[in-house]
């Protein structure tokens, strides 16, 4: 479930105890929205195909506000093994950007590592700043940047994730 940073924060400062068993081990995707002082000059030069919104039904992510999701599954999808990533409610992660595909990616579990699969989206995904092939599985390391379309985000192991909490807590 998406919620925002400041409420994962909050948890934190309260419990971390709390947040680690939350997290039970799973990895994060972090939003924080682009500042003047972080916005790339190249995507200017983007060429993002707009699409139309879809109907949301579920909290997502992309406008104002940093928001985080632990990376899992929800009843609902249909996928078993795949945590889907798109722009549609129907969607275990639903980024809210018109340069998301309505299916977009998505995330499994490859022994030990998490990896990222693009599905063959219009506007592509790119990991640490390299594009990801389409249906080529990319493997994701803490603290790394992941662009889905035009959104920026930050993948986070668990430890990874408490870990940036708790640097924000003492700064």
């Amino acid at each position: 479930m998406v919620e925002t940073l400041l409420l994962w924060f909050n948890r934190f400062t309260d419990d971390p105890a709390k947040v680690r068993a939350r997290l039970a081990g799973r990895p994060v995707l972090v939003y924080e929205p682009p500042t003047d002082d972080t916005v790339d000059e190249d995507d200017e030069n983007d060429d993002y195909q707009l699409r139309t919104q879809s109907g949301l039904s579920v909290p997502s992510i992309g406008g104002g506000d940093p928001m985080a999701v632990v990376i899992e599954k929800t009843k609902d999808n249909a996928f078993q093994r795949r945590i889907t990533i798109g722009r549609t409610g129907n969607n275990d992660i639903v980024l809210d950007d018109s340069s998301v595909s309505r299916f977009h990616a998505w995330i499994e579990q490859q022994n030990q590592d998490w990896v990222i699969v693009d599905a063959g989206s219009r506007n592509g995904s790119t990991i640490g700043g390299r594009k990801v092939a389409p249906r080529a599985p990319a493997t994701l390391t803490n603290g790394l940047n992941v662009r889905i379309g035009a959104l920026q985000l930050t993948y986070y192991t668990a430890q990874g994730f408490l870990d940036m909490l708790h640097r924000r807590a003492t700064d």
